[in-house]
């Protein structure tokens, strides 16, 4: 499975949606929306987690048994608990489960901020993003390499009301974000390793993705002081910690770890990274 195998699925999918709806169509919808919830005013707030939903990964496969009923259910736990400070919806079908309807119900379901997850290329899906109720969405440099085009995507989601969480893995990908960014995530997924998605059987029978390399993470003294900034890929409760305890981020996005256990297991996880990050260096934690 190679991040081409994932586009390509995800064009064929964007497609699809264009068949059914033009621009016209979606400009017309988000002219009747309400306001976008902060998604980046939430993050600098307070440390929070941005808590995922998804059915399956190409790296980790199925979640869990009840994979399905338990991405129904996510949000509900994920409104409750004081440590989500919002929430990232995988829309992407064929390699994760995911679909707009599911965003479209959390939307109406919860008051907290929503990140649409998927791998946005062109106007239209930013466009489209909007009107299934995203508040942030996310661009990664590795995908819209250019950095004009990456620049007049950022500025229309802007432009739209909604947040942009711009994804790097190198310091190479840091030169294609625009001056206009605001929030930057680090992904510790390692994409020169079969693509970026390791899957092994052993792998899932521990819930340890192993196409996630934490030392990604040391790029963080290079980001700029003023951006929010977001740690993503292989965190749970056991590693989180020692992460925070090396440099200050502002949120992490964490999403296998709370979904592996199926339902019951999401609070518990939840509590368990709500003392990870209570035992983290308080300095750290307060850095902005």
């Amino acid at each position: 499975m190679t991040l081409q195998d994932i586009l390509q699925a995800t064009e064929a999918e964007s497609a699809q949606r264009r068949r059914q709806d033009s621009l016209a169509v979606l400009k017309q919808r988000i002219a009747d929306l309400p306001a976008t919830l902060g998604f980046a005013r939430r993050l600098a707030a307070k440390f929070g987690v941005i808590a995922e939903i998804k059915v399956k990964s190409p790296s980790m496969g199925s979640m869990s048994a009840s994979a399905e009923a338990t991405a129904e259910a996510a949000h509900r736990y994920y409104q409750d608990h004081p440590i989500v400070a919002a929430i990232s919806v995988l829309t992407q079908a064929t390699h994760f489960g995911g679909s707009a309807q599911r965003l479209r119900t959390v939307r109406r379901e919860t008051t907290k901020p929503i990140l649409r997850k998927d791998f946005v290329q062109d106007e239209y899906e930013v466009y489209f993003s909007r009107a299934i109720g995203a508040d942030a969405i996310l661009l990664m440099a590795n995908v819209v390499t250019d950095r004009a085009k990456f620049k007049a995507l950022h500025d229309l989601a802007n432009e739209l009301g909604m947040d942009v969480l711009c994804e790097v893995h190198s310091r190479e990908e840091l030169a294609i974000l625009p001056d206009s960014t605001g929030i930057c995530g680090i992904n510790a997924r390692d994409f020169k390793r079969s693509g970026g998605f390791v899957i092994s059987e052993a792998a899932r029978r521990q819930g340890r993705d192993l196409s996630t390399e934490l030392a990604t993470f040391d790029l963080f003294p290079d980001l700029n002081p003023k951006w929010i900034k977001v740690a993503e890929s292989g965190l749970a409760a056991d590693n989180l910690g020692a992460v925070l305890a090396k440099y200050p981020f502002d949120a992490a996005l964490i999403g296998t770890s709370l979904l592996r256990g199926g339902q019951d297991r999401i609070k518990p996880e939840l509590d368990r990274l709500q003392a990870a990050i209570a035992a983290a260096p308080a300095e750290r934690i307060d850095a902005r």
